[in-house]
C-alpha cells in the first residue's frame, strides 16, 4: 500500500510538471463553503479559467479528501502552478482576512460607522464611544467568523491592559479608568516609546498645576478631515477637544494607545518639566519654564 501511494504521488508530480495555469485575474480568492463537494470546487475554479485535470480528483479520492474539503477562503495568484493550487487545498492552507489596528489610530481609521454601531449593539453599549478601547494589533479571521467577535478580542485585550496598569498606577490623582485611557491616548500621539514616560510626566505636572494641556494632537482630533497643517486659527477653534482653550482632559480618548503608552501613564517619569517641543523624530526638547520653551520653539520649530 505504501509503495502504491508513492507511485500515485510520483505520477501526480509528473503530470503537474507538464501543466500550466492560465487564469483570468492576477489573483483571486475562491471559497469552499460547508457541504461543498470536489465537483463544486472544480466548477468554482473553472469560472476563473482554471481546469483541474482528472488526476487531481483521483489524488483527492485516493486520500479520502474529496468529500472532506476544508471550509475557507483560498488565495491564488499568477505565480502558482496547478500543483501549488492543489496542495494549497489539500493541506488546508486557507487565506485569512485581517484587521490591523495601528498604535495611535482613531477608530474611524479601521471601522466604518455601521461597524461601530453594530459592535455597540453587540456589546449593549448605550453611549457608543469606543475611541481608545481597541488594542493595537493585527487580528486574523475567516469569512464565516462573526466580525463582532473579532473586534471583541481587541476590545477585551485593551480592557485587560487598561485595568492592569490602572490598578498598578503610582499616581492616585487620576480617579477613573476613562481618564487614565485619555492620558494614554495623548501620550501615544505625542511621543515614541523612548519618551512616553517623560511626556506622561509633563501631562501629570500640568494637570496638578491646573494648567491647560495645550497639546496639538487633542486639537487635531477635534478637526474633521484635518489636512495636516495646524494653524493659529485651529488653535482658537471652539471645540471640546481644544486643550489650548479648555482646562483638564478632553472628553474622550483621541487614539487607541499601545500597552507601552498605558504603562507610561502608570509609571511616569518624575521631573519638573511643563513643556516640550519636537526637535527630531521621536525626540523632544523638554523645559521647566515658558521662557526656555520659547527658546526651544525658536530653535527647533520656527527656524
Amino acid at each position: 500500500m505504501k509503495i502504491f501511494s508513492l507511485i500515485i504521488l510520483f505520477f501526480f508530480f509528473f503530470i503537474f510538471s507538464l501543466a500550466s495555469v492560465n487564469f483570468k485575474n492576477d489573483e483571486f480568492i475562491f471559497r469552499i463553503e460547508k457541504g461543498d463537494s470536489f465537483s463544486d470546487l472544480e466548477k468554482n475554479l473553472f469560472k476563473e479559467g482554471i481546469g483541474l485535470p482528472a488526476i487531481t480528483k483521483i489524488f483527492f479520492l485516493f486520500f479520502g479528501k474529496d468529500q472532506d474539503l476544508r471550509v475557507g477562503e483560498y488565495l491564488v495568484d499568477k505565480s502558482v502552478s496547478l500543483k501549488d493550487i492543489t496542495f494549497t487545498i489539500f493541506f488546508e492552507k486557507v487565506h485569512y482576512r485581517t484587521i490591523s489596528i495601528l498604535e495611535g489610530s482613531k477608530i474611524t481609521n479601521f471601522l466604518s460607522k455601521s461597524q461601530i454601531e453594530s459592535f455597540c449593539k453587540y456589546k449593549n453599549i448605550p453611549q457608543c464611544n469606543l475611541e481608545g478601547y481597541f488594542h493595537p494589533n493585527t487580528y486574523n479571521f475567516e469569512f464565516f467568523d462573526d466580525f463582532n467577535e473579532v473586534l471583541n478580542t481587541a476590545f477585551n485585550m485593551q480592557l485587560f491592559y487598561l485595568e492592569k496598569y490602572f490598578s498598578e498606577k503610582e499616581d492616585d490623582s487620576i480617579k477613573s479608568e476613562a481618564d487614565f485611557l485619555i492620558i494614554a491616548s495623548i501620550v501615544e500621539k505625542e511621543s515614541c516609546k523612548n519618551e512616553m514616560p517623560l511626556v506622561a510626566g509633563v501631562i501629570y505636572n500640568r494637570l496638578q498645576k491646573k494648567m491647560k494641556l495645550q497639546i496639538d494632537s487633542t486639537v487635531i482630533y477635534g478637526i474633521d478631515n484635518f489636512n495636516g497643517n495646524l494653524t493659529k486659527k485651529d488653535l482658537r477653534r471652539n471645540s471640546v477637544y481644544n486643550s489650548y482653550l479648555n482646562y483638564g482632559l478632553p472628553p474622550t480618548a483621541i487614539s487607541n494607545p499601545s500597552e507601552q503608552a498605558l504603562k507610561a501613564v502608570a509609571f511616569p517619569d518624575k521631573h519638573d518639566y511643563l513643556y516640550f517641543v519636537k526637535k527630531d523624530k521621536c525626540l523632544h526638547e523638554f523645559s521647566t519654564n515658558y521662557e526656555d520653551h520659547l527658546k526651544a520653539v525658536q530653535k527647533y520649530q520656527l527656524n
